[in-house]
C-alpha cells in the first residue's frame, strides 16, 4: 500500500521509500469531464475571453483597472478536483480518499493558470503541483500529517477582494488563490482538516 512517512518527506512506491520531493505522478487516467468533452469546451471558453480582454484593457485602463478574463475557470476547476482525487488515491490508495480539495489559481495576461491544489484526506494534507494550464498534479509540494500544518483563510478584506487559504508548516507557506467572486470555497477545506487534526 502506498503512503507517506510520518514526518512527509518519503513516499513509500509499492517497492521502495522515495523521497517525497522527487514523486512524478503518472498521467492520470482521463476523468469524466474530459469523457464527456466539457474540458475542451472550458478551454475554448478560455481561449474564447482573450479578445474581450483586450478590449477591456484598453477602456478600463483609462481608470486604472485592470479586468480578468475568468472565461472556463469552473471547467478547469471541476477537472482539476477530478484529477486531484485520481492524485490522492494514486498516493494515498483507496482507503484514505479524498475528502475536499481546492484548486490555486493566478492571472496570466490575457487568460489565468493553474498552479496548485490541496487535498485533505481523513489523515493528510497534500498539496499538489501542476505542471501547465492544462496538464495535471504532477509534484507533491507538501505532504504532511493535518496535525503538522495549519492551514487559514487570508485576514479581513484580503479574503473578500483576493481569496486565499494560507497553508503552514514551521517556516514553509503556501498560498492557494482564488478569483475574486468566482467558486472558490476554502470552507470545505478548512472542516476536512480541522476533523482531520482532531482525529489523527
Amino acid at each position: 500500500m502506498s503512503g507517506f512517512s510520518d514526518d512527509g518527506y518519503w513516499w513509500w512506491s509499492g517497492t521502495a521509500w522515495v523521497p517525497t520531493a522527487e514523486v512524478v505522478l503518472p498521467d492520470l487516467p482521463k476523468t469524466e469531464l474530459e469523457k464527456s468533452g466539457r474540458v475542451e469546451l472550458a478551454r475554448q471558453d478560455r481561449l474564447a475571453g482573450r479578445g474581450p480582454f483586450w478590449r477591456a484593457s484598453f477602456l478600463w485602463s483609462f481608470i486604472g483597472i485592470d479586468p480578468v478574463n475568468r472565461r472556463g475557470f469552473d471547467g478547469y476547476r471541476t477537472w482539476t478536483l477530478e484529477q486531484v482525487a485520481l492524485a490522492t488515491t494514486y498516493l494515498l490508495g483507496p482507503d484514505e480518499p479524498l475528502v475536499a480539495a481546492e484548486v490555486s489559481v493566478y492571472d496570466l495576461w490575457d487568460a489565468w493558470s493553474r498552479d496548485l491544489a490541496i487535498a485533505v484526506t481523513a489523515a493528510h494534507v497534500v498539496i499538489f503541483v501542476i505542471d501547465s494550464v492544462d496538464g495535471q498534479p504532477r509534484w507533491v509540494g507538501l505532504a504532511a500529517r493535518a496535525t503538522d500544518v495549519k492551514i487559514a483563510t487570508q485576514p479581513g478584506l484580503f479574503q473578500r477582494f483576493w481569496p486565499a487559504l494560507v497553508v503552514t508548516r514551521r517556516n514553509l507557506r503556501w498560498l492557494i488563490k482564488g478569483f475574486f467572486g468566482d467558486k472558490f470555497n476554502p470552507d470545505p477545506v478548512l472542516d476536512a482538516w480541522r476533523q482531520a487534526a482532531k482525529h489523527t
